[in-house]
């Protein structure tokens, strides 16, 4: 299946879970990635990868022996990444961001240069949402980044300022819905 036309009945289906009617346009791409210093980079973590949108710029750029690791809940979006990227980089993992710390602890993995998320922070009740944001700062590495891009959600800023000292935000108007992109830096 075209990974739009598996995205839009994905979000027909459950509306909730996917947030969006259509994956990120090529400009909220762009600015995600035009943060991300891929020469250093040796793990980068995705959260709500969907069909590979942005998975895709990612494993283009990615040093050969990096990691991108991507969390998933959505089992049709895991299968469609599985099949679509054939790729030794890449781990995808078929639960929520929540968990990452077990999974990393799992890889052996320390630190994560990078932790984007395009997961719907709007539909996520408070508890989950303040473990999502704690457990994503605590396993950045001094410098990483966390990149949001998120629509729908106003009061985001407030909970990624209770984790990091520095967020700046931009905002993507060419996207349907227009984007909120958050970067927030671990001093």
């Amino acid at each position: 299946m075209n990974s739009k036309l598996l995205f839009f009945s994905n979000f027909l289906k459950n509306p909730k879970e996917v947030a969006a009617i259509s994956p990120s346009s090529k400009h909220v791409i762009n600015k995600v990635i035009e943060n991300i210093d891929f020469v250093k980079s040796k793990c980068i973590v995705e959260y709500g990868p969907g069909v590979g949108t942005i998975t895709k710029p990612i494993l283009e750029n990615l040093n050969g022996d990096a990691k991108l690791i991507c969390f998933e809940t959505n089992p049709k979006f895991c299968s469609f990444l599985d099949k679509h990227f054939e790729d030794s980089r890449l781990i995808v993992i078929n639960d929520s961001a929540e968990n990452i710390d077990s999974y990393l602890k799992e890889f052996d993995i320390i630190g994560v240069d990078y932790i984007l998320s395009g997961i719907p922070f709007s539909l996520i009740n408070r508890e989950n949402k303040k473990n999502i944001i704690k457990n994503t700062e605590s396993n950045l590495i001094k410098g990483g980044k966390f990149i949001v891009y998120q629509q729908y959600n106003s009061h985001l800023k407030e909970y990624l300022n209770l984790y990091f000292k520095k967020v700046t935000k931009s905002f993507e108007v060419r996207n349907i819905p227009p984007t909120s992109i958050f970067v927030c830096e671990k001093i």
